[in-house]
């Protein structure tokens, strides 16, 4: 889903501003992971962190087994028309706020629309609770480091 948003708006938008905002929600996304890896542990015992892991990746790959043995493909292009549909939907509504007013002076509206989007996209999702798990058990700022490097050249590609 990032990687459809990111090129949807990349195709309407300037291509720096939508990047600048999808990558500052994925690395703020990648920290807070990290952040709750660290924290999770010290406040329920580390076994129950191990346990809740190894149930989590056997779900997601049989899960993903189970999809491929099924033959069932993502619809692509079902996906793409949602997210399209949805980024009118945003662009039609005229949001005057006040607070919408004090991020546009910091922020373009393209930069902070990306990066909500990017960061309800990845909210729950697999490379997030993955970064829970490693951060949990491995050196948190070198988990940060390369999952902001794996983000940066995923949507950079886009």
């Amino acid at each position: 889903e990032t990687f459809i948003i990111a090129a949807v708006m990349a195709m309407r938008h300037p291509k720096a501003s939508v990047l600048g905002g999808a990558l500052a929600a994925l690395y703020f996304m990648t920290v807070l992971s990290a952040f709750l890896g660290i924290v999770l542990p010290n406040l329920i015992s580390q076994q129950t962190v191990h346990n809740c892991a190894t149930v989590l990746y056997t779900f997601f790959g049989l899960r993903l087994m189970w999809i491929g043995a099924r033959g069932e493909s993502e619809d692509k292009d079902e996906e793409f028309e949602e997210v399209e549909s949805t980024l009118k939907d945003s662009a039609t509504k005229a949001q005057k706020s006040l607070l919408r007013r004090t991020f546009s002076s910091f922020c373009t509206p393209v930069f902070v629309e990306a990066g909500i989007l990017t960061f309800l996209a990845e909210w729950g999702d697999r490379s997030q609770i993955a970064t829970i798990s490693l951060a949990a058990h491995q050196n948190p700022i070198g988990v940060i480091a390369g999952a902001c490097v794996g983000h940066t050249i995923c949507t950079s590609l886009a």
